[in-house]
């Protein structure tokens, strides 16, 4: 006898957000200093953790090659896939959430397996 599973077979494919709609969304995580700085609200697409970036002890980001701006990684998982409610886009809204998760990891995030994300800690190195 084959075991249960609990795991969808099937992506999650959202009837209110169009796949363009989610692949401009996905664009807003890169290089987006400027709109996290500008935002009252944060949400990961990997993990789902929301945060409020002026309220944050210290954020971290991704150098890009100039003149583009620096990326944000998630506090808690330090994902690259952050966005800001300055882009304009829903994001706090559980279903685009997800939408946005399962087109660009396909399923596999925290997002998707329900699975808790124990908050990252960074550690400084000092190189001589």
């Amino acid at each position: 006898m084959k075991p249960k599973t609990t795991e969808r077979t099937e992506p999650f494919v959202s009837s209110r957000f169009s796949s363009d709609y989610i692949r401009k969304a996905h664009e807003a995580t890169f290089a987006n200093e400027s709109a996290i700085v500008h935002s009252e609200r944060c949400t990961c697409f990997y993990c789902g953790h929301s945060f409020d970036p002026s309220q944050e002890e210290k954020l971290h980001w991704i150098e890009e090659k100039p003149p583009r701006e620096r990326t944000l990684r998630c506090p808690m998982c330090a994902i690259d896939c952050v966005i800001g409610s300055a882009s304009s886009f829903p994001i706090e809204d559980p279903e685009f959430i997800l939408a946005c998760s399962e087109a660009w990891f396909g399923g596999i995030s925290r997002i998707s397996d329900g699975k808790p994300v124990e908050k990252l800690r960074y550690v400084d190195l000092i190189l001589d």
